[in-house]
């Protein structure tokens, strides 16, 4: 069974963060992205791995991550698109060991809570619900930041 050494919510999944930052800061064999409309894009997913050419890409329906974490041995940094798919797998039973929330775009219903993450109730929420239950959930953009916790994430949706 693959250890997760790192989770992280990103809209864009894999990026030059990803490449030269985060897989410096926590090395790992391989990289779980775990997104429905993403299976779906061959081309978009080519991209992906092609970003990483050093490590192995998966990419997985929701349903089916705990199962390609299980089919490994690797070290893993487990990516999903967003808040909601994240929530999705932790209900379905995923353990999760942290969150690392790394950037969510701004929109409707949205505040922006540090650099390149916008957030709205319901997901700050659902985000509450998870650290509730034993997840270390966070918001870092990038290694070289301070996490930044949940409670100074509220102060800042009120």
């Amino acid at each position: 069974m693959g250890k997760i050494k790192m989770v992280r919510i990103d809209y864009r999944m894999v990026h030059g963060q990803i490449v030269a930052k985060w897989i410096k800061f926590r090395p790992v064999d391989r990289l779980i992205l775990a997104d429905d409309a993403l299976v779906d894009d061959p081309f978009m997913g080519d991209i992906y791995r092609m970003a990483v050419p050093d490590k192995e890409v998966d990419i997985v329906k929701l349903q089916d991550t705990g199962s390609a974490i299980e089919q490994t041995d690797d070290t893993i940094m487990l990516i999903f698109k967003d808040v909601d798919s994240a929530y999705l797998a932790f209900e379905k039973g995923l353990e999760l060991p942290e969150l690392n929330v790394g950037a969510l775009q701004a929109g409707p219903n949205r505040k922006s809570v540090v650099q390149g993450v916008a957030l709205s109730v319901e997901e700050f929420e659902k985000l509450s619900k998870m650290k509730a239950a034993g997840i270390q959930v966070y918001v870092q953009p990038i290694p070289e930041n301070a996490p930044v916790s949940l409670e100074t994430i509220e102060k800042k949706l009120k």
